[in-house]
């Protein structure tokens, strides 16, 4: 059926998945920095929003203070979130692993310095929204195709955005699959112990797996503060649909995660299209109720057996 036959809501439907698709890269990158955490140190990270949050007012600043283009400040923002992350797990998780506590107190421990980390936020820039500078990137509207005589457009921004997101995430691929740090990060997702048992750094790959968490997290502040407005409880919500992504997609996959991402991306646009924006935010746990219901491994993942 071309795009034609399909009237007016033709229209909004294929208007709609476009505006998702950047939005979707966002959630891909949150959700990535969630579950390479959690599938190596085995800690659910509640402060990987905070990171995104505060990553976001980095570069707010990098962009109003010292007029640093779009690329320079987004690596800055990136550069943030792996040494901000990386002092979380040095302060935070650190102390705990040396004395051999359960996860439980990991879980604890991260709602604690989440909290921390969002107040002291609030505390330094106040709740009040704040806006990057408009000319950062080009916003023109590009024109894809017609469907019954109305173009079908595309925000120059949301396309690099888009182009972006999918340049890191192929990046981190490249890095996880063809060197011997990453492949050393796939080898402690799934036995860390006889990992180190082999003679390697578990210490330094969890280090190293916090820093790409934390510059995935950096990456998506400032693709967010480039669309929306940026605010200190921005995070909370953020990590919330971080975590839905990363279960939809199969906790542990990063490309499930990408997958699952760019699903709740298009599906909030959808409902915002043709329901109501009051619904937008429901959608992420909704799909991650009905995951767990049909398929708990997610869309991706798979179920590991252990032998006795």
């Amino acid at each position: 059926m071309s795009p034609a036959c399909l009237g007016g809501r033709g229209l909004v439907f294929f208007q709609q998945v476009i505006n998702g698709l950047a939005q979707g890269g966002i959630y891909s990158l949150i959700a990535i920095g969630w579950t390479t955490v959690y599938g190596v140190v085995g800690v659910m990270n509640w402060t990987h929003g905070d990171v995104y949050m505060l990553s976001a007012f980095c570069g707010y600043f990098a962009f109003h203070i010292f007029k640093l283009k779009f690329l320079p400040g987004l690596l800055v923002a990136m550069a943030f979130g792996s040494v901000l992350a990386m002092s979380i797990d040095h302060f935070g998780y650190k102390p705990l692993r040396k004395i051999g506590m359960p996860r439980m107190a990991g879980f604890i421990t991260a709602l604690g310095l989440s909290t921390l980390l969002r107040y002291t936020g609030t505390a330094l820039f106040t709740p009040d929204p704040r806006a990057y500078p408009s000319g950062l990137l080009n916003q023109k509207l590009l024109t894809l195709f017609t469907v019954d005589g109305k173009a079908v457009t595309v925000n120059l921004l949301h396309l690099y955005i888009f182009i972006g997101t999918l340049v890191i995430m192929a990046a981190l691929e490249i890095f996880l699959k063809k060197t011997i740090t990453g492949k050393a990060m796939l080898a402690a997702s799934q036995d860390m112990a006889t990992l180190g048992l082999m003679g390697a750094d578990s210490e330094k790959l969890i280090k190293m797996t916090f820093a790409i968490s934390g510059a995935l997290g950096g990456a998506a502040g400032v693709f967010i503060g480039a669309i929306y407005v940026i605010n200190t409880n921005m995070g909370s919500l953020a990590g919330l649909k971080g975590w839905s992504v990363a279960i939809l997609g199969g906790v542990g996959n990063t490309t499930g995660s990408m997958l699952g991402g760019l699903i709740l991306g298009i599906a909030e646009s959808l409902t915002a299209g043709f329901i109501s924006t009051g619904y937008k935010d429901a959608i992420g746990f909704i799909f991650m109720i009905m995951v767990l219901l049909i398929k708990p491994t997610g869309l991706m993942g798979y179920r590991q057996e252990e032998k006795v």
